[in-house]
């Protein structure tokens, strides 16, 4: 069974790849259709705006029995079409609660809302749900344990590397996630956005990787003069990338600061290396 609106991407696990307003180079988020003995469950929505590539994909699975709906995380990209399957469906949209301050008043109001985990013990058949913080404060990824495959939201995307950001996004809680995610041994992960992932604890290792080289290249930079985050972007992300660059700078320099290698300085407009 495979469509324009749906796409056989694991056993028992189908994908849609509905338009959103995302971060370039992405247009589309992944939502992502699996099939438990008690019936269906879908997992994110898109942005909310074309809402009828969900409609067509669950006419297209046989229009089947909803168990509910699991927000990976609260950023509008994947939650804007509560309204649609709230409406359409009456089922439990499962998020957790640290990340109900992203929603909007309107999403907010929505009577489907229910919180992971204690809400969801019992009700998911198969499906770990895990705690993956970091991309935001209550982000949560999915592990299918017996195919080993992992549902990973905005924590691995396929093509490019996550954006942490603050205040809802901290460096040091992600790289404590990446490494929860490479110890469940998943043979395969589907991202959010992006590729599918075929060997994710290869792909876990280059992120983690990535992230302790950005952290080595700040540390240089500082060690000549002291810069302000959007300096440092300047010198580390090309011009298209430079300001999301510039708020994954901030992550890095929250990191520094956290582990006292750094200071502010000049009101905090810039920081400049502490001698060890």
């Amino acid at each position: 069974m495979s469509s324009e609106f749906l796409e056989p991407v694991a056993e028992g696990v189908w994908k849609t790849s509905v338009p959103s307003k995302t971060i370039p180079p992405y247009h589309h988020t992944h939502c992502y259709w699996i099939d438990t003995p008690k019936g269906f469950l879908l997992v994110d929505t898109g942005d909310g705006i074309h809402t009828h590539y969900l409609l067509a994909a669950y006419q297209e699975l046989g229009r089947p029995i909803m168990l509910g709906v699991i927000m990976t995380h609260g950023h509008r990209d994947h939650v804007g079409g509560a309204s649609f399957v709230c409406t359409e469906w009456h089922v439990p949209m499962w998020m957790d609660f640290k990340d109900r301050k992203l929603l909007d008043g309107g999403l907010m109001s929505l009577g489907c809302w229910r919180n992971i985990p204690e809400q969801a013990v019992g009700e998911l058949p198969g499906i770990e749900l895990i705690a993956a913080p970091g991309h935001t404060q209550g982000q949560i990824n999915l592990f299918l344990r017996a195919s080993r495959v992992l549902l990973a939201g905005d924590n691995l995307l396929g093509n490019s590397t996550s954006v942490i950001t603050p205040p809802h996004g901290h460096l040091r809680t992600y790289l404590a996630t990446l490494d929860r995610l490479y110890n469940l041994g998943a043979v395969l992960a589907l991202p959010a956005h992006g590729d599918v992932i075929t060997d994710p604890a290869d792909y876990i290792t280059q992120y983690r990787r990535h992230r302790f080289e950005r952290l080595a290249q700040i540390r240089s930079a500082l060690d000549s003069e002291a810069l302000s985050a959007a300096e440092i972007a300047q010198m580390l992300y090309p011009g298209p990338q430079r300001m999301i660059g510039e708020r994954m700078v901030m992550s890095h320099l929250q990191y520094l600061l956290e582990d006292r290698e750094i200071r502010p300085v000049e009101g905090g407009e810039r920081y400049m290396r502490l001698s060890s």
